[in-house]
């Protein structure tokens, strides 16, 4: 059996003696990813709860109270009608958001356009739903104003048939009906402009239809494999500590085949992981069957290159702790610009022009293309050769220091 594989398998077996090492390098991701989850869906929308007091008790208030809380405006709007005691006592005890009080004289008032005076009160211990009631309101009146402009002249006709408490006569209706359908003729460019059809890219579409978990996931596996490249990297102080690493590289295979073990042990883990985060992007996320395969091999082969980076670093340090401090320094901050804790979609344009250029935030930015994209074969192979010539580079290097001082220092 070539020593390479013998190597490997010994590293497997030891590491299978250590389970729980093996569930935090691929559990931990799936924790963030479900806490991150749980903040973006946020539970219910907050809900404003306005209390009116209606002293005029006229059509055109009665028309304010019942029109506020309808539609969409009723998912963040509740509207309680009330007396004054009664409301004022609430408001008081902090039961509602505002405290809305028409006066008598309303309606007379918004349908002769003169000027009145709706009182608000707010509460004091809530911060955003009093202002959403506040601005509301003031968008109101400026729609009144506008309203004012345009029928001003029909409004005053109605106002004139309207008695205080009832409804209009069917002739004056139909009479302000013909004016109001008049005005609007005049003025129906302005108000009702053509229609704009945007025919949307089919790219752009495939995009959105992308939901949080799917742009998460590519980067969430990464950051999975990111930790096992770096716990089986440590792998090499536990064999020193351990003697065993000076009696290997004085066999006649070396150092060189001593890593090359390493490397495919930490491959043979690594696609568990990959295995169970692609089996999770079918089953959930909508990911295509057929691109399984080749996220699977493109993944491997990624977090191959990663322990070949992390192994050299660990072959530099001067103690076991120091490795994993200095492998710590280089991995979390390449884990939060590399895509992982937060995809490219959601980063500042110059942080994601960076991540990309990661070694892992490459490897993410092809995962998530072969996925929900349309992969290119010489643009993964760019990719490829992009990250795999360095890490040739660190595993002869690490082979180099392991031959040098690294084992007997």
């Amino acid at each position: 059996m070539p020593f390479a594989l013998t190597a490997a398998l010994k590293d497997l077996r030891r590491r299978l003696t250590d389970p729980a090492a093996l569930l935090m390098w691929m559990g931990l991701p799936i924790v963030i990813g479900l806490l991150l989850s749980l903040v973006g869906s946020g539970g219910p929308a907050p809900k404003a709860r306005l209390l009116i007091v209606d002293e005029d008790q006229t059509f055109v208030s009665r028309l304010l109270v019942s029109g506020g809380g309808q539609g969409r405006l009723a998912d963040v709007l509740e509207i309680e009608p009330v007396d004054a005691a009664t409301g004022r006592a609430k408001i008081d005890k902090g039961d509602a958001s505002a405290l809305l009080t028409i006066p008598a004289g309303f309606q007379d008032a918004v349908l002769h356009d003169r000027p009145i005076t709706l009182a608000l009160v707010t509460n004091p211990a809530q911060r955003i739903l009093p202002v959403m009631i506040e601005e509301g309101l003031r968008m109101l009146i400026e729609a009144e104003f506008y309203v004012q402009r345009i029928f001003g002249g029909a409004l005053r006709g109605l106002a004139d048939t309207i008695g205080r408490g009832t409804g209009p006569s069917d002739d004056a209706v139909a009479a302000v009906s013909r004016a109001f359908n008049s005005r609007v003729r005049a003025l129906q460019d302005t108000l009702l402009p053509p229609v704009i059809t945007l025919e949307a890219k089919k790219a752009a579409e495939e995009h959105e239809a992308q939901d949080f978990w799917a742009l998460f996931l590519p980067g969430l596996l990464f950051m999975s494999l990111m930790f096992t490249a770096q716990g089986m990297s440590l792998d090499i102080w536990i064999e020193k500590s351990a003697g065993t690493l000076r009696r290997t590289i004085s066999t006649p295979r070396g150092p060189g085949a001593l890593l090359v073990g390493k490397l495919l042990a930490s491959v043979v883990i690594m696609s568990l992981a990959v295995l169970a985060a692609l089996a999770l992007g079918v089953l959930m996320f909508g990911v295509s069957v057929a691109r399984a395969p080749m996220a699977f091999a493109w993944s491997i082969y990624a977090g191959g290159v990663l322990f070949c980076y992390l192994v050299v670093i660990q072959l530099f340090a001067t103690s076991m702790r120091g490795g994993q401090l200095l492998s710590s320094m280089i991995v979390f901050p390449l884990i939060m610009i590399g895509g992982s804790f937060f995809p490219f979609e959601v980063m500042p344009a110059w942080m994601a022009r960076i991540g990309r250029w990661t070694p892992n935030g490459l490897a993410v930015a092809t995962t998530k293309e072969i996925l929900f994209g349309h992969p290119s074969a010489a643009v993964i192979a760019i990719a490829a050769v992009a990250i795999g010539v360095p890490a040739v580079a660190a595993l002869w290097i690490g082979a180099r220091r392991l031959r040098g001082t690294f084992a007997v220092s």
